[in-house]
Formats: structure tokens, C-alpha cells, sequence
């Protein structure tokens, strides 16, 4: 005859190894569940590079640039619209093949402007954000490039960076997207067609 302890200690070995047991499936789900949210937000991002990426393309054809920059167009606006837009920059330039630079800060993208000889847009290049960057120009490939806007129109090496200039042409100006060592989309430069 068994006495009431024993059994007692069996229905609670019994309760412990089910306790444990169920916690620790529970446990089993928790990096499933972690690489979907990753892949979710890897998702996300992915969409708002696309998004960024199709903005730029079809601003390119009026010569304008999306975000802050849009209404500012080439050989049309000036350095002082420029300025009523973006305000004084903080790293002025001059008109010999400088630019007034506008930093990315708190989400907002970074642009810079080169001027004509009568003060109009020659060139406006986007730097993208610094904040989740992969949102932006970080999720851009020359495979998504490809993709998403076709083959270049032409490929350029730029040895003194290292890096490859992406040119499409749209319309009357051409997009130049500069993809660093890392293989991602530096920044993007605006300018007339050559």
C-alpha cells in the first residue's frame, strides 16, 4: 500500500514537468515569433524604399526632386527660392561647381544645390535620411534598380570614390544613382541631360 506522500510527490513531479514543459514551448515560439516581426519590419522598409525610389523616378521628368525639395526645378528656380524653402545652409557654397548642403536631421532627407551662372538649379542631389536609412536610399540595390525602373542607360565607374553611377534618363534631365562599396544607393543626383 502506497502511502499519500509518494503519491502526492508524483502528481506534483507530474504538474512541475507540465509546467516546464508548457513553458518552455512557449519559450520555443519566442524567436519564431521575433524573426517574423524582423521580417515584417524588413518588409516595411523594403516598401517605403520602393515608395522613395518611384517618388524620385517620376519628380525626375518634371526636374524636381520629391519632399522638401518638391517645387524646386532645375534651370527654373533660384538660389534665393532655394533658400526661402530650405533657409540659409548651414555649409554655404558658391557657384563653381559647390553646393549648398542641407543635412538629413530627425527623419527629414538631406538634399544639396548647384547653381547656374544666373543663380538658377543646375543640380539637386538627395542624401536620404539618417534614421532608419533602410526606409530610404539603405534598401536600395542596383538589383532593385533594375527591378523596379529597368536597365540603366548608361554605367559609369567612379574611380576616385569607388563607387558606380546608375544614370536613367527621364526626359529632359537624368537621375544618377550612386551606389557605394556597400552596394546601396549613396544619393541621388538630379541634372539636366546630357
Amino acid at each position: 500500500m502506497l502511502s499519500k506522500k509518494p503519491a502526492a510527490r508524483m502528481v506534483s513531479a507530474f504538474i512541475l514537468t507540465g509546467s516546464l514543459l508548457g513553458a518552455g514551448a512557449s519559450f520555443s515560439t519566442e524567436p519564431v515569433e521575433a524573426a517574423s516581426t524582423m521580417d515584417s519590419a524588413s518588409a516595411i522598409a523594403k516598401d517605403h524604399a520602393l515608395t522613395t525610389l518611384h517618388e524620385i523616378y517620376n519628380k525626375a521628368f518634371s526636374g524636381e526632386m520629391p519632399y522638401t525639395a518638391m517645387g524646386l526645378k532645375i534651370n527654373e528656380n533660384t538660389q534665393k527660392e532655394v533658400y526661402e524653402t530650405f533657409g540659409s545652409p548651414p555649409e554655404p557654397g558658391n557657384t563653381d561647381e559647390t553646393f549648398d548642403y542641407y543635412h538629413a536631421e530627425m527623419g527629414h532627407p538631406g538634399f544639396a544645390f548647384a547653381y547656374n551662372a544666373d543663380k538658377t538649379i543646375s543640380q539637386i542631389r538627395y542624401f536620404g535620411t539618417n534614421v532608419e536609412r533602410d526606409h530610404n536610399l539603405g534598401s536600395i540595390t542596383p538589383k532593385v534598380l533594375g527591378n523596379q525602373l529597368g536597365s540603366a542607360d548608361e554605367i559609369r565607374h567612379i574611380s576616385s570614390t569607388n563607387e558606380i553611377n546608375y544614370i536613367y534618363k527621364t526626359g529632359n534631365y537624368e537621375l544618377q544613382f550612386i551606389v557605394g562599396e556597400n552596394q546601396t544607393v549613396d544619393h541621388v543626383n538630379l541634372l539636366e541631360a546630357k
